[in-house]
């Protein structure tokens, strides 16, 4: 069996960012914390 490329995919959104506002109050939303990490 082959074995697969490890893949880290990158989810860009645009908008204000209102719904993520308790997270971006002290930062910008690329450097909000996802899946418990920083990335």
């Amino acid at each position: 069996m082959r074995e697969l490329p490890h893949v880290l995919g990158i989810v860009l959104a645009g908008g204000e960012g209102k719904r993520l506002y308790p997270l971006t109050a002290d930062r910008a939303k690329p450097a909000v914390p996802f899946g418990g990490a920083y990335r």
